[in-house]
């Protein structure tokens, strides 16, 4: 029972999470979600979406999972920016236990900071901001880390912005008001700041 950095070994132990009936608080197979088609296959495209690019030992993507009986029971993936000292927190998974995401996030939070990206862009369901962080922050870090809302984007509106369409709304239309959400550790909390300079 621990957390690790996931790859494609474990391609399996993770499918067992990617059968949610809900997405960002919709019922996957409503008309509302499933205006093109996209409900009945969501759960198989966004499980592709994950062991293509985050078990596949690409530079910028990466995985961490907590593990028990050679089963992940959580598991949190994110994208490391290239254009800012920044990573976008885009997807969790869990069997039911918020405890495991915690200790995920935690894991993932440290893992960031050691690489000097005191950031983090999340997406959240407009109506639910404080679930998210409710649920998935450990006390220590909820105190250390503070947040502002960055943007809105109306119900099935594209984003506008390359990186979170991409990353944080994977190209799909979110059937509800949603909320990119700009976390960052405290100025009190910062002993060093990133190196950003090089040739």
């Amino acid at each position: 029972m621990t957390v690790v950095k996931l790859d494609i070994s474990h391609k399996d132990a993770v499918k067992n999470l990617f059968r949610s009936k809900k997405y960002m608080g919709v019922d996957i197979n409503s008309s509302d979600f499933n205006q093109n088609g996209q409900g009945e296959v969501f759960n198989t495209t966004l499980y592709n979406i994950f062991c293509s690019n985050y078990l596949s030992d690409l530079n910028n993507f990466h995985a961490y999972g907590y593990l028990e009986n050679d089963e992940v029971k959580a598991l949190i993936s994110f994208y490391e920016s290239n254009e800012e000292p920044s990573w976008f927190y885009t997807i969790y998974r869990s069997s039911g236990n918020n405890n495991l995401l915690r200790e995920v996030l935690d894991t993932v939070i440290e893992h960031n900071e050691k690489n000097g990206r005191l950031k983090f862009y999340t997406l959240t369901h407009a109506t639910h901001t404080r679930l998210l962080r409710r649920f998935h922050w450990s006390k220590h870090n909820d105190e250390r880390y503070g947040y502002f809302d960055e943007f809105l984007v109306p119900s099935r509106n594209k984003c506008f912005y390359v990186n979170p369409w991409e990353l944080l709304y994977k190209r799909f239309l979110v059937p509800e008001d949603s909320i990119v959400r700009c976390n960052y550790l405290k100025q009190e909390y910062r002993t060093t700041l990133p190196i950003g300079g090089g040739l």
